[in-house]
C-alpha cells in the first residue's frame, strides 16, 4: 500500500505553509513513493540476518522485496536488531511483513526519545502472522527531531519479526515533479490574488477621485 504522488504534493503543500511545529515523530500507514535503498546502506546493523530466500521461521514479506534482501529478527536470525542510520533521518518507511502482536518497533530521536509501536497501536488489519498480508508503514519526524535508529524486536523469540524494501524520503523523479507543479501552482494562485487586490484597489482609488 502506498500513499498517492497527490498526496505528497499535497503534503508538501502543507509544510510549505504550515508555522514551525513541536518536535514529534508521527507515525502512519503507506509509504510517500520514495526510492527504496538497501539495508546496509542505511547504517550500522547488530543483530538480525538478512536472508534473500524464505525461512523456516521467516518468509518474504508480501509482495516482493527490493534488492531480493529482508531482514529477519529471531531465535535463528539473532534478536534485537539495531539500526543505528548513518545520517539521522526525518521521514523513514519500510514494508512490515507478516506482522502479529509480537513484533516490537522501536525509534530513537536525536533528542533522546523513544517511540515504541506494534502492529496493534499503528492499526493494521492483520495482526495474527498471516505471511499472504504486508504493511508500509512511515514516520515522519518535524521540529527538529530526527530519527537515530530503529530497534525490531520479538517476544517469544521463537518468533520472527521481517521487514524490507526501505525508503528515507527521497521521492522518486515522478512525485518530485507533481511537487514542483503544485508548488507552482500554489505560487500562480498567490500571484493571481495579488494581481485582483491591485486592481481591485486601483478601481477604488479610481472611483473616490470622481
Amino acid at each position: 500500500m502506498k500513499i498517492t504522488v497527490v498526496s505528497s504534493a499535497a503534503i508538501a503543500l502543507s509544510l510549505l505553509a504550515a508555522p514551525a511545529a513541536q518536535a514529534t515523530v508521527i507515525a502512519g500507514l503507506g509509504n510517500n513513493g520514495s526510492s527504496f535503498v538497501t539495508i546496509d546502506s542505511l547504517g550500522t546493523r547488530s543483530g538480525g540476518t538478512i536472508y534473500t530466500a524464505d525461512q523456516p521461521f521467516a518468509d518474504i514479506p508480501k509482495g516482493g522485496v527490493f534488492n531480493n534482501q529482508f531482514l529477519a529478527v529471531g531465535k535463528t536470525a539473532g534478536t534485537p536488531s539495531t539500526i543505528t542510520f548513518a545520517n539521522a533521518l526525518n521521514y523513514l518507511s519500510f514494508l512490515w511483513g507478516s506482522p502479529d502482536t509480537y513484533n516490537l518497533l522501536t525509534l530513537t530521536t536525536n533528542l533522546g526519545n523513544t517511540f515504541a509501536y506494534t502492529p496493534q497501536s499503528l492499526n493494521f488489519a492483520v495482526t495474527d502472522g498471516n505471511q499472504a498480508f504486508s504493511q508500509y508503514v512511515q514516520f515522519q519526524a518535524s521540529g527538529g527531531e530526527f530519527i537515530t535508529s530503529a530497534k525490531f524486536d520479538v517476544t517469544p523469540a521463537n518468533d520472527a519479526f521481517e521487514v524490507a524494501n526501505f525508503s528515507t524520503g527521497l521521492p522518486e523523479p515522478a512525485t518530485w515533479t507533481l511537487m514542483i507543479m503544485g508548488i507552482g501552482f500554489a505560487g500562480a494562485a498567490m500571484r493571481l490574488r495579488q494581481t485582483v487586490s491591485l486592481k481591485y484597489a486601483g478601481s477604488t482609488r479610481s472611483k473616490t477621485r470622481q
